[in-house]
């Protein structure tokens, strides 16, 4: 039993690494919709963010559930004395440093001077290493509770876990859809326009230069007609 007690406390530690995460995107988002320039991409993230609210809430149901002992994870009822409980003490709420490193990073590249599109696409890109680290942490967190029977914290995880999967194939239907390409156009074609026409200039003056001039025509006199010509002056 004792082990089921520290798997509990694990469960309720990781619980609130996802409370400090989910904070953390709810403040990060609004950025990442005021540098996004497609309209789908900013839908997508306007929505997301709407949605994250709401599992930060359900985060919150989740903990009380744990807390409140209206779900037992044995039937003794016995409380934790494992290591694990000592990750509760302490004052202050526990920061998700992973969260915080991968937001950190998007930032730094969202500051950088690049085209709309390719904005777009390192947005998506950003995005999508949240929302996988999201469903690593949701995935694994609801197994716990399965393990535990603990079957509506389960039924909750789940529901965010679902969730998270929808937003990320979102994205990658944005990007493989459009948005990558439209990057890649704009990576293929920076400054096409110039080296084009300069390229048609050179091409030009070489075709001029190559160009075979057209000689005078010389006028060549043969002694058979130097004879002809006496013969007709004689005459």
């Amino acid at each position: 039993m004792e082990k089921m007690n520290q798997l509990k406390d694990l469960l309720k530690h990781e619980i609130m690494d996802l409370q400090s995460a989910e904070d953390q995107i709810i403040e990060a988002l609004p950025l990442m919709i005021g540098k996004a320039k497609n309209a789908q991409l900013k839908k997508s993230l306007e929505d997301h963010l709407r949605v994250t609210v709401m599992q930060r809430e359900r985060l919150d149901e989740v903990m009380l559930l744990l807390e409140d002992g209206s779900e037992k994870a044995n039937q003794n009822g016995q409380k934790s004395t494992g290591f694990l409980s000592g990750l509760f003490k302490g004052a202050g709420k526990p920061v998700c440093k992973g969260m915080q490193g991968l937001i950190t990073e998007g930032q730094k590249i969202m500051k950088e001077d690049m085209d709309a599109d390719v904005m777009d696409a390192a947005i998506i890109g950003a995005a999508q290493k949240i929302e996988h680290y999201e469903i690593c942490g949701y995935g694994t967190l609801r197994a716990f509770a399965e393990q535990l029977s603990l079957t509506e914290v389960e039924k909750l995880l789940r529901q965010t876990l679902d969730e998270e999967y929808q937003a990320d194939d979102l994205l990658t239907e944005l990007a493989v859809g459009k948005l990558n390409k439209e990057a890649m156009n704009v990576r293929r074609s920076g400054g096409s326009k110039t080296s084009n026409s300069n390229s048609s200039k050179k091409s030009d003056n070489s075709t001029k230069k190559s160009a075979p001039k057209k000689k005078a025509a010389v006028k060549t006199t043969t002694p058979a007609k130097k004879k002809a010509a006496k013969k007709s002056k004689a005459r």
